[in-house]
């Protein structure tokens, strides 16, 4: 097999989502449910319940009396942030772990995804896009193709950085030449590989380049603007990302400016440590079955 067979092999080792991943986020896209009927969902999946009460039941929150059931829970969190909470549980094992070939620790590459999930959100909010739930998953798993491709990139890195000096291209450029395959390619085959929508995919894909995409959309554009800004940010910086390109056109078509950005951070920075310090020491739900449709 050749580098590029090889990596894609790994995908069918690579740990699934629980079935609950797409529940979720059909539950989330459903107009006719509120935060209680998402709560239904959940309580289906004893660790994640466990996650989203020690969640309703942080201090950080800032909540005074405890909760014991699911449904009040989703009261108390509401529906965005019972989603959010969720969601991240169900991922948070598959990126909180150290990455060879990308200088990223255990801590770097799921507080970036974090970041750019939040980040993605509130630019939703603020430009009135739809479907921000589909969109913070998409971002939340942008780069998850790196979990697979990080050993490989770190076997072939010279490579990868000779031709990075010698021809000024960026590194998921340098990537596919030296692989055949970067890492947000293969992040949308995992994704697909996990039976998530068209559009999460599509974010996945096209993150690092929104305009090469067939058919653009706010989401990847979302996915990308956010990416960028975390990154500017200091968000979970990694080695790959010194080369990054930041499409102006991606601005231009959301009208992104100056003030939306600084909102978004604003927004980002509050939350972000909330839920770093919601997440910290909890287990990660379980993983292990193959997500369905």
């Amino acid at each position: 097999m050749n580098i590029k067979e090889q990596i894609v092999s790994k995908i069918t080792s690579f740990p699934t989502l629980p079935v609950m991943a797409n529940r979720l986020l059909h539950a989330l896209n459903d107009p006719e449910l509120a935060s209680a009927d998402i709560a239904k969902v959940i309580q289906y999946d004893p660790a994640l319940t466990a996650n989203v009460l020690k969640a309703a039941n942080s201090a950080f929150l800032g909540f005074r009396n405890p909760v014991n059931s699911i449904s009040e829970a989703a009261f108390r969190l509401g529906t965005k942030w019972i989603f959010q909470i969720a969601i991240s549980s169900l991922i948070y094992s598959n990126l909180k772990k150290p990455i060879p070939g990308y200088d990223l620790d255990e801590e770097k590459l799921w507080k970036h995804s974090l970041a750019v999930a939040l980040m993605s959100e509130a630019l939703c909010a603020l430009l009135r896009v739809r479907d921000s739930g589909s969109i913070y998953t998409g971002a939340l798993l942008h780069d998850i193709g790196k979990a697979v491709i990080g050993e490989f990139v770190s076997a072939h890195f010279d490579e990868v950085q000779s031709l990075i000096d010698s021809r000024k291209i960026t590194f998921e450029k340098a990537e596919e030449e030296v692989m055949g395959i970067d890492h947000a390619e293969l992040g949308a085959l995992i994704a697909e590989n996990w039976r998530f929508p068209a559009l999460i995919i599509d974010c996945i894909r096209w993150h690092h380049s929104p305009d090469s995409a067939p058919n653009i959309t706010p989401a990847i554009d979302i996915v990308h603007i956010a990416d960028s800004i975390s990154l500017m940010e200091g968000f979970g910086y990694g080695r790959d990302e010194l080369q990054y390109q930041f499409s102006d056109k991606s601005a231009a078509r959301m009208n992104v400016n100056s003030n939306i950005i600084e909102l978004a951070v604003s927004q980002t920075v509050m939350t972000l440590e909330d839920i770093e310090n919601i997440f910290k020491d909890m287990p990660a739900a379980r993983n292990g079955q193959e997500v369905r449709k």
